[in-house]
């Protein structure tokens, strides 16, 4: 045993500390008491990189993740593939159901519902559904059009909406769709609530996006347009756009569940953004911004301005995810050694991997019951 020098606590003298997950290094690096920069789901990641795979299914293991990043960036290739062919409408199908298709398949394979899936995939998958078509009708309905950049296009009435009313409707809907979730108490993991915004939130922006220009679906494969600004706006609304949505209202399912949830002395692990009000405020102010740029830039600059705030909204997201993977890591006991379902080498039973690093609460439940000898709980169970 040694003490970490990034918790201060006993660990077993291997590659990693299995209370935070900080690398042990030599006798000197011990000495100094430095806080882990590495993102907890993934070792080899700093915390403050914006890996979208990670940040998005934090709870698979190198493999899997490996598998759905190939699956992401192969269905964002088809869409791409399909603009540049001019089948527009395809295309835009093809992209507002990526990301909702992967977190499913995510959820599914990590059983994070835990043998209550119809009741608690209502209040987030199927409450986003909802809450995407009820957008999505809205904006139809009163007409604002799909296309056109530059606020100057629009009505004043149609800025407000288009910019303003949406996004914080659909802020607001979507964190009323987690507030029922708090009373579950199996679901007491600063990780579950930050999971049930993020899902929730991919699923509405995407639906909206794809109720919205309903009648579009119906003029043709080859509407009026420049392929140019088609293939922009589609990599815009099929990952920047749903990584804003996911990373801000993520954010606000933490900030519910450290402070309802999470155990007195972790509520100011997030400092200001563990705040439920001011991480509600910040959703408000990131999605406003972020529609206000991409409406009123250029098309070159509004794609790099989406992709900015898309990069921001995935580090705040996992700033969440890396916090729920450690809240309760010094109240646990070190337990007898077990199987890693990451690196598959023996490591003693705690928060981490003394061996790979990786958090074992990060891997799918189901691994980690058959990892320790339990009952397995999975979906297959």
């Amino acid at each position: 045993m040694l003490r970490c020098p990034g918790c201060d606590s006993e660990t077993p003298d291997l590659a990693y500390c299995v209370r935070c997950g900080t690398t042990l290094g030599s006798a000197d690096t011990r000495a100094k008491r430095t806080a882990r920069r590495e993102f907890a789901a993934a070792p080899r990641e700093r915390t403050w990189a914006p890996h979208v795979a990670s940040t998005l299914f934090p709870q698979l293991s190198d493999a899997d993740m490996t598998h759905f990043t190939i699956l992401l960036a192969l269905m964002m290739a088809v869409v791409v593939g399909l603009a540049i062919g001019g089948l527009y409408p395809l295309a835009l199908t093809v992209a507002t159901a990526v990301l909702p298709i992967l977190m499913v398949l995510y959820l599914y394979s990590i059983d994070i519902y835990e043998r209550e899936p119809v009741r608690v995939v209502a209040f987030t998958m199927l409450w986003g559904l909802i809450v995407g078509v009820g957008l999505g009708l809205w904006l139809h309905n009163v007409g604002v059009p799909f296309g056109p950049r530059g606020l100057n296009q629009l009505s004043h009435s149609d800025v407000l909406v288009r910019v303003v009313a949406v996004p914080l409707a659909g802020a607001a809907l979507v964190t009323l769709g987690l507030v029922p979730l708090l009373r579950y108490k199996r679901f007491n993991d600063v990780l579950d609530g930050t999971t049930f915004g993020a899902a929730s939130a991919i699923t509405a922006v995407c639906t909206q996006t794809i109720v919205q220009p309903w009648s579009l679906l119906f003029a043709g494969f080859r509407p009026p347009g420049p392929t140019r600004t088609w293939v922009v706006q589609l990599v815009e609304i099929g990952v920047l756009v749903p990584l804003i949505w996911a990373g801000a209202l993520g954010a606000v399912g933490a900030a519910l569940w450290l402070r309802f949830r999470a155990p007195v002395r972790d509520r100011g692990a997030l400092g200001l953004v563990g705040s439920p009000a001011f991480a509600m405020v910040g959703a408000a102010v990131v999605l406003v911004a972020a529609y206000v740029g991409w409406q009123e830039l250029s098309l070159v600059a509004g794609l790099v301005w989406t992709a900015f705030v898309a990069a921001v909204a995935v580090i705040v997201l996992r700033m969440a995810i890396h916090v729920g993977l450690i809240e309760e890591a010094d109240e646990i006991e070190i337990g007898p050694d077990v199987l890693c379902a990451n690196c598959h080498r023996d490591t003693p039973l705690h928060t981490f991997c003394a061996r790979c690093g990786v958090a074992l609460k990060a891997l799918p439940k189901a691994r980690r019951a058959r990892s320790d000898g339990g009952e397995q709980t999975g979906a297959g169970a």
